[in-house]
Parts: structure tokens; C-alpha cells; sequence
């Protein structure tokens, strides 16, 4: 039974299972990083014609957070966990003052008579030296074995980070027109968004949206900064990402005698205004930037690039409609004693406002990380014996580049000492 257990264990802990579950998690990264994420899906659709309902359904939109991802990513932590516990007892065992691997004879070995010359550069070097008769035995950095563990507890300290976030995260969206203002009270700032951009690829459709936001704190302190899929902003704590993009009309509703105007202001598409002293409701059922009429008589908008704008308004009189009307911008719509007129249309920002607490949790595992490698690549284990005019080195990683600067230093000490004498 403990046979058929350990079997199981080396087999989840092995390096096929950890190969073919990394390949599938980089292939989410690549997927996350070329694809826009947490886009409206409105925007795939558009953009991916073909692909866009496999996206929205697989969750590509938000890769990072998608079902299969966190699956994988928990396999992996599992397949993780077991082979550092499994690697750990061996690891110990080397790290013991009276561990030293095999020295094979015919394979980094240096000729040198002096054991003096061999002492001295040991002790220069920190080796811990062992005596016995004529042979000499050295190791150093022997727990520099650990340095695989050490990057392995960082990346589950990752992932932890990462259970965090998708546990205690929150999501907002917030829709801002230039000069509009978003304070978070919390955190003690505030953000205003100075522009908004789009940019179009030769078929129209959108390739890139870009806001550009002032972030201003309660000391004062201004920065601006621009936004754009796949560049988001983070500050104390609150990350703000690009996400989508809408369009408000400008409203002006106007006394048809006096030219007054009585009301104006942005409605967004699928919006009404309610104009009290007439019990007028206008409603505007949608704004095309490019407009064409479909099969089934119906406006639609062959693009975001404004061409060819119209408006599609509905007006209701106590709760009834009295008309439905397609205009131009400055167009006016005549009703009773009014004129209704949408004079040009401002596109909107919506941002992703997310707060994740994980991030300090995600940041210490980055750093284990960066100690682990340090740890592996720079402390390994290195070994020495000396015995009869004959010293070999061993080492975990690296034995070529230890072995030639072992010989290059005795060479060097050797040299020094013949000039002494």
C-alpha cells in the first residue's frame, strides 16, 4: 500500500505532468497577453466575427480568471507542492557538513603537489576544510541545495496571491466622459479623464481605444498617464484597466417662438429625458457612427468612425409614442412648439476599476522567487578532495566553469607563492 502510495505521489510530482501543464498555462499567458482582455463583448463580436462566441464562451476575455486557467494553475500548484516535500529529505541529507558527493576519477581533476598551496586557497575561498592524512576534503554554499525549493515556495506564494485576488478582488466599471471626475474616497484620490481616443484599422473596426486620465491625490500631487487594452494603471492599490467605450448625444431641446432653449445635455443610446412642462419623453433608441439601413429596414452602424452619423430618436407623450425619427447632427425634429435637436455626439470611456489586496501577497512571491534563482545559479554546492598530487571538484551545476576557475585560482596562488619564495 505505502509502494502503490509513493508510485502515485512521484507520479504527480513528476516532470512530464509539470512540462505538459506549463505548456497549457503559457498558452492561456499568450492567449491573455495578445488578446484584449476585459473588453465589452459586444467588442469581440465586432472585432472577431469568426471567433468572437468561442472567446466570450471559453472566458478568453478574461483569460487570467477563466475556469480552465485556475484549474490549471491549480494542478500545477498541486504537482508543485508534492515534488518539493518529496526533493526536501534528499536535500537535507546534502546539506549535512559530513555529505560529499561521488569525485570521479577521470573527470575535473588537477595536478598539483602543494597541499599548502590547496589549504591556503581554500581557507582564502571560505571552504569548510577537512583533514585527514594527506587528503583534504572541502565543500561550500552546501545549502545553496535549496535553491530550487526556495523558487518553488515563491511560486506558491503566487499562487496563493493570485486564490486571494480572485477571492477578495472587486470589480467596478465606471463610465467617464472628458472632464468628468471619479473620486475613491478609500484610497484618498481622485482620477480625471483629460481625453478620449479611438484609432480604426483599415476595415473600421476598432483597434484601439486610449484614455487619457489625471490621477490627483489629497497631498496634490498630479500625474497623467494614458490607458489602453493590455496598459492599465495601478495606484494604491486600485488597478484601472480599458475596457470598453459608448457614445452620448448631445441633447437640445429648443422653444420653437423664441429660440430659447429650454433644455440640453448628453443622453447615451438607450437612455430617455423626461421634458416635464410638455410630459415629452425622448428617447434615443441608438446612435450610428456609420450609417446604413439593414435587410430588416433597421439602422446599423458599419463602423465607430463617425461618417456618416444619425440618431435614432423615439418621442412618447404620457407614456405613448408619437413618432420615431432618424436625423442627421443639428438636424431638428419639430414637435407642438419645440425643436429637438441632437448637435454631435461624445464618445465615453468605460474603465475596469479593480482593488486587490493580493498584491503584496503576489509581490513577496515574486521576490522568493528572484531569491531562489540567486540561490541556484550563483550559491550552488561546490565540492573539492585533495589526496596524493590530485584534486578533483564536483558541483550540482555548472562543474566546468567551478572546475577552470579552481584551476585558474591555484594557479594564481601558486604563481604568488613562487614569487614570495
Amino acid at each position: 500500500m505505502k509502494r502503490t502510495s509513493m508510485k502515485v505521489l512521484h507520479a504527480i510530482a513528476s516532470l512530464k505532468v509539470a512540462i505538459v501543464l506549463l505548456s497549457l498555462i503559457a498558452i492561456y499567458i499568450v492567449i491573455g497577453t495578445l488578446l484584449p482582455q476585459h473588453s465589452a463583448p459586444e467588442w469581440y463580436l465586432e472585432r472577431y466575427p469568426a471567433l468572437g462566441s468561442l472567446i466570450i464562451s471559453l472566458s478568453l476575455d478574461s483569460a487570467y480568471g477563466s475556469p480552465i486557467f485556475i484549474v490549471l494553475i491549480a494542478l500545477f500548484a498541486i504537482n508543485l507542492t508534492t515534488c518539493t516535500v518529496l526533493s526536501l529529505k534528499g536535500q537535507w541529507r546534502q546539506m549535512d557538513s559530513n555529505y560529499y558527493p561521488s569525485f570521479k576519477e577521470d573527470e575535473f581533476t588537477i595536478d598539483i603537489e602543494d597541499q599548502d598551496t590547496v589549504h591556503t586557497f581554500l581557507k582564502r575561498k571560505r571552504f569548510r576544510v577537512e583533514r585527514g592524512g594527506d587528503a583534504l576534503r572541502a565543500g561550500k554554499f552546501r545549502w545553496g541545495v535549496l535553491g530550487a525549493t526556495i523558487t518553488h515556495i515563491g511560486l506558491l506564494v503566487l499562487f496563493v496571491g493570485g486564490t486571494i485576488g480572485n477571492m477578495t478582488a472587486s470589480e467596478d466599471v465606471v463610465n467617464l466622459l472628458p472632464g468628468n471626475e471619479k473620486r475613491f474616497e478609500e484610497e484618498g484620490f481622485l482620477i480625471r479623464l483629460e481625453d478620449f481616443d479611438m484609432t480604426f484599422d483599415d476595415k473600421g473596426a476598432v483597434k484601439q481605444y486610449i484614455s487619457t486620465v489625471t490621477v490627483i491625490d489629497d497631498d496634490g500631487t498630479e500625474t497623467t498617464r494614458e490607458l489602453w487594452v493590455n496598459n492599465p494603471l495601478h495606484h494604491k492599490g486600485i488597478g484601472m484597466y480599458q475596457a470598453s467605450f459608448g457614445w452620448t448625444g448631445n441633447l437640445r431641446v429648443t422653444d420653437t417662438a423664441s429660440g430659447e432653449i429650454q433644455a440640453e445635455g448628453l443622453l447615451r443610446s438607450g437612455r430617455t429625458y423626461f421634458h416635464q412642462s410638455s410630459h415629452l419623453t425622448i428617447y434615443l433608441y441608438g446612435y450610428y457612427p456609420e450609417m446604413a439601413i439593414g435587410h430588416d429596414q433597421q439602422p446599423v452602424s458599419l463602423s465607430n468612425r463617425e461618417i456618416d452619423p444619425h440618431y435614432a430618436v423615439v418621442l412618447y407623450e404620457f407614456g405613448n409614442p408619437v413618432g420615431s425619427y432618424i436625423i442627421a447632427p443639428g438636424e431638428a425634429i419639430p414637435y407642438k412648439d419645440l425643436e429637438i435637436t441632437f448637435t454631435h455626439a461624445v464618445a465615453y470611456t468605460g474603465l475596469l476599476v479593480r482593488s486587490d489586496p493580493s498584491y503584496p501577497v503576489v509581490l513577496a512571491g515574486f521576490l522568493i522567487i528572484l531569491l531562489g534563482m540567486f540561490v541556484s545559479f550563483y550559491c550552488y554546492p561546490r565540492f573539492i578532495h585533495f589526496s596524493s598530487g590530485t584534486l578533483r571538484t564536483a558541483s550540482r551545476r555548472n562543474g566546468w566553469v567551478f572546475h577552470h576557475s579552481v584551476r585558474s585560482a591555484l594557479e594564481r596562488t601558486q604563481t604568488r607563492k613562487n614569487k614570495e619564495d
